[in-house]
């Protein structure tokens, strides 16, 4: 099985049960419905609507440890943190520059992983 630096397949295959058929639909909605709620989350930020942001990041959060990313739960921990404390836009920015940097890993991590199951 291949390393990941974002990802823990077997975190991904210990919430799924094993069950490879639910890992493919699970990796397969993901990286449809998360892909576009973090298309939303660039927006919202580019927009400097920050509800909007707050809101965003926390829904996406909880997906981040079904695929066992727990470092890009707590950026997206973190990015909440910023809007609640009211941070300088310039800091929330650069933190998501991140962010988008380690979700495009994440995602192509993951459908590594998809392509390594049978």
């Amino acid at each position: 099985m291949n390393t990941y630096n974002i990802i823990d397949a077997d975190i991904i295959q210990s919430n799924m049960m094993n069950n490879t058929e639910v890992i493919k639909q699970m990796i397969s909605m993901f990286l449809g419905q998360g892909k576009e709620d973090f298309k939303a989350l660039q927006k919202l930020v580019e927009n400097k609507d920050f509800a909007g942001i707050k809101s965003k990041a926390h829904h996406i959060k909880p997906t981040m440890e079904y695929i066992g990313a727990s470092s890009l739960r707590y950026q997206f921990q973190e990015l909440e943190n910023l809007v609640t404390s009211g941070a300088a836009y310039t800091a929330l920015k650069s933190h998501f520059t991140i962010m988008e940097r380690d979700f495009k890993e994440a995602m192509e991590e993951l459908e590594d992983y998809a392509s390594t199951l049978s």
